[in-house]
């Protein structure tokens, strides 16, 4: 049985999650992809849920926010 995921909703959420704690740790998308390793563009469509992230870009990325994958994931469930 499938299971039937709203993607599209789903890289919103975790866009805005990861913008939600750049913003809270007064980082511009620049400074956070310098500090994660991940190029600006590429930064931006995750934030904005235009493209997917790898989880080892994401796992660079939670780093670089301070925080841990998972909690980033818990944040989109609410």
């Amino acid at each position: 049985m499938a299971v039937d995921i709203d993607e599209p909703a789903l890289l919103r959420a975790l866009g805005e999650a990861i913008t939600a704690r750049r913003e809270e740790l007064g980082l511009s998308q620049r400074a956070l992809g310098l500090e994660a390793g991940v190029e600006r563009n590429m930064l931006r469509g995750v934030e904005d849920g235009s493209r997917r992230a790898t989880i080892i870009t994401l796992a660079r990325i939670a780093e670089a926010l301070k925080v841990s994958v998972s909690q980033l994931l818990h944040q989109i469930g609410h």
